[in-house]
């Protein structure tokens, strides 16, 4: 699958119980097609997706992106209020964006996340 989505082990496995925004499910496809064919980027993107539970785009959470003043980046500020909506750790390679809110939820990249989480 790439070397983007070797952290994907502990949930494959069911270790952790791993989410993931609807947003995410297109920025997965886009860079899979970015190296396959779209028949083989969907089914890849399908095979991935089937690894977590996806988190429903609502117009309630778009609304609150749209209000997050801490986060400049809508799509970063999407990732954000979806992870809230499940989860008190989120996720990300890069933490950077994430600065203003991590007094609000746990950032971590996925090596610090497997390091300190190990089961």
């Amino acid at each position: 699958m790439g070397e983007q989505f070797r952290d994907q082990k502990g949930v494959v496995e069911g270790v952790y119980e791993g989410y993931i925004s609807a947003l995410s499910v297109a920025i997965i496809y886009f860079l899979r097609l970015s190296r396959t064919d779209y028949k083989t980027a969907r089914l890849e993107t399908q095979k991935i997706k089937r690894r977590f539970k996806l988190i429903d785009l609502t117009d309630s959470l778009i609304q609150r992106a749209f209000e997050e003043e801490r986060i400049e980046d809508l799509e970063d500020a999407i990732q954000f209020h979806s992870a809230k909506e499940a989860t008190k750790v989120f996720i990300t390679r890069n933490k950077r964006h994430f600065e203003k809110v991590k007094d609000e939820m746990e950032v971590l990249t996925p090596e610090e996340f497997l390091k300190k989480y190990k089961a």
